[in-house]
């Protein structure tokens, strides 16, 4: 019932390395579509991207300042989200064996990184220079996107990550019949303090 995407190009592709994250802008409840906003939400340097149930994402962006202070990494975000989540009443399916799922995904990014957090809270550091994308319209994504940056690498052009992921927003919007509104965009950057050298 969405699309959330982030892009890190890292430093060898020719885009001087930012981190760009995005989502469409509504939710579908009973094949209605609501307008909702970003699907994400930012404390910098960190972001939370959240697809699937809808409390999810209440829950996660109301928990935002407790699940990002002084966050060392996706390891410790798997764990705290987690625990937000089965702190409000999240539960896993029928006894089973293997680890909880809880049916959302999540991204987690910052400046220089992005990771796919599973529905069982499993972590997937997402290679530089690679569109990764979460949600109903994540093949349609994942094809426009891995198609557009390799484009960009056949011409010899500059990665441009906000168009990249502009075009990749707007092709599962375009075609994926849960996804809609418009595509929403954020270059992440480090906290001003951090760039200037402060703590």
């Amino acid at each position: 019932m969405s699309i959330i995407v982030a892009l890190w190009l890292g430093t060898g592709r020719g885009g001087g390395g930012g981190t760009w994250v995005g989502s469409d802008t509504v939710v579908c409840a009973d094949n209605i579509r609501h307008a909702f906003g970003p699907k994400w939400v930012v404390r910098a340097p960190w972001a939370i991207g959240v697809a699937g149930h809808l409390r999810a994402a209440n829950v996660l962006f109301r928990g935002a300042e407790t699940l990002l202070e002084g966050l060392s990494g996706p390891d410790e975000f798997a764990l705290r989200a987690r625990a937000l989540l089965q702190a409000d009443g999240f539960r896993g399916g029928a006894e089973e064996r293997g680890p909880l799922d809880l049916a959302q995904t999540l991204l987690l990014a910052r400046p220089g990184g992005v990771w796919a957090i599973g529905a069982d809270f499993s972590i997937l550091p997402v290679p530089a220079g690679t569109v990764w994308a979460e949600g109903s319209g994540r093949e349609v994504a994942l094809g426009a996107g891995h198609a557009l940056l390799r484009a960009a690498e056949a011409e010899g052009r500059r990665v441009d990550g906000a168009a990249v992921l502009r075009h990749t927003l707007e092709t599962a919007i375009a075609l994926d019949i849960t996804c809609g509104g418009e595509a929403w965009i954020r270059e992440l950057a480090e906290p001003t303090h951090a760039r200037a050298g402060g703590g």
